[in-house]
């Protein structure tokens, strides 16, 4: 469980040590540098509330554990509106150096690659927020859609009978 602990978390560390000692962290990463992220969403909190366990993982590899939490603002497919999404996404990545082969029996795990010195936590949250998002954002009911748009995408809609075949052309 993520505690209300406002530290922010270093941005870049050496992975290695924090598995050798199973570390913990738990505090907050910064979204600033999280550009792909940015680039689809509409609106989002500054930090992402995070709690990490280090270990070692498969073939001494570091290993990521646990949490975060994040709540962020996507366009609604629609109503085209800004629909709130919460993420509370469990974690379990083998942070695997990208000079090393890929391990064997990695299906408990996802794998985030890094250079073998450096991790960028920034990186693998955004990933992980990445893949937490829906693939179609949409409120979850169609009454807190926006009426009007609704109305109006559905009046402008052209229905597939009286829409012009684009390969017609093709048949002559």
């Amino acid at each position: 469980m993520i505690q209300a602990n406002k530290e922010v978390l270093p941005i870049r560390f050496d992975p290695l040590p924090m598995a050798k000692h199973r570390r913990e962290l738990t505090g907050l990463v910064a979204v600033k540098a999280m550009t792909r992220l940015q680039d689809t969403i509409v609106s989002m909190e500054p930090m992402v509330a995070v709690s990490l366990q280090f270990s070692r993982g498969l073939q001494g590899f570091p290993a990521v554990s646990g949490r975060l939490k994040h709540t962020l603002g996507l366009r609604c497919e629609r109503c085209l509106d800004e629909v709130s999404i919460s993420i509370d996404r469990p974690l379990e990545v083998l942070l695997k150096p990208e000079s090393e082969p890929l391990p064997e029996d990695t299906e408990r795990y996802s794998l985030f690659e890094y250079d073998g010195k450096i991790l960028e936590l920034a990186e693998l949250i955004e990933d992980e927020l990445l893949l937490a998002l829906p693939l179609v954002p949409k409120h979850k009911d169609i009454s807190l859609c926006n009426q009007d748009m609704v109305a109006w995408l559905a009046s402008n809609e052209v229905s597939a009978e009286n829409a012009e075949n684009p390969f017609a052309i093709l048949k002559r």
